[in-house]
């Protein structure tokens, strides 16, 4: 992750109140994104990675006081954040009362005041995504904005993966989007869910060990199933090339087909900003 940031020609601060903003918060670093509804194009990008002596809240706080492009007035904005403490419930079973339950049934731990506990409809999997965002986080972007929607990542990137899968596709199809020492994998076959985890890995060994287990667990053949990977990830990449010599149908999502792109955006690595950009498809 670097400094990065570019607009287009067309970002017009006199009606920003019609543009969506989306930010991300993630392990390493603050970006955001601004997209024109009106034309379905994104028109703005900037990245910023955490230094060794920065926090999450530090670079939040500057963030929003300091970023021109943060000043203005937006239709909506979104903020997504990356947790692996989340979970997904079927709509059947979801009881918006119990949210905090189901978290503390799952992680076997309390809840703290410091915490909030959030939930995100992902309509094509027919489930809610269950997740905490620290107190702290929430109330600067609420002094900020008035208008503020909360993502989990999963949300994003579990309906996305759907909506790209063919109703007709029975062969399974594993989607998996890479952070720092850590990635989420899901299945899907038919245009249904079949599994959702989230992993920690030290390097590419263990990365491959946790991706070969859910194969195994789910009796794919390595030879007609098509990894689709997303995230912190290239073809250059040691994990890319030691996955390939072992599964023989793997994809790099580069870019979102829901959405525009400016010419601006020819610099930037979609790919790692993948969930970000997919956000309002979840509204």
């Amino acid at each position: 992750m670097s400094n990065q940031f570019v607009v287009d020609s067309n970002f017009d601060k006199n009606i920003t109140n019609s543009y969506f903003l989306s930010i991300q918060l993630t392990l390493d670093g603050f970006s955001f994104c601004v997209l024109d509804p009106i034309s379905n194009e994104y028109i703005l990008f900037s990245e910023h990675p955490f230094s060794i002596n920065d926090s999450l809240i530090n670079t939040i706080e500057k963030e929003l006081k300091e970023n021109e492009y943060l000043q203005f007035p937006y239709q909506k904005v979104f903020v997504l954040y990356y947790t692996k403490q989340n979970t997904l419930i079927p709509t059947s079973l979801y009881q918006k009362d119990q949210k905090e339950l189901y978290l503390d049934f799952c992680f076997n731990q309390n809840k703290f005041e410091e915490e909030l506990t959030f939930s995100n409809k992902i309509k094509m999997a027919d489930s809610y995504c269950v997740f905490n965002i620290p107190k702290t986080i929430v109330e600067l972007f609420n002094d900020k904005f008035s208008n503020v929607y909360y993502y989990c990542s999963t949300t994003p990137f579990i309906e996305t993966a759907l909506l790209n899968t063919s109703f007709n596709y029975d062969q399974f199809q594993i989607y998996i989007n890479l952070q720092n020492s850590i990635f989420d994998i899901i299945a899907i076959a038919g245009n249904d869910l079949k599994l959702h985890n989230s992993f920690k890995f030290q390097d590419k060994k263990e990365f491959l060990y946790y991706t070969l287990l859910i194969f195994e667990q789910l009796k794919l053949n390595t030879n007609t199933s098509t990894v689709f990977l997303s995230g912190m990830i290239s073809k250059t990449d040691e994990i890319y090339a030691l996955l390939k010599k072992y599964i023989k149908n793997i994809e790099i999502v580069k870019e979102s087909k829901h959405f525009k792109f400016a010419s601006v955006f020819k610099t930037i690595s979609l790919q790692e900003h993948i969930n970000l950009i997919n956000i309002p498809l979840c509204v």
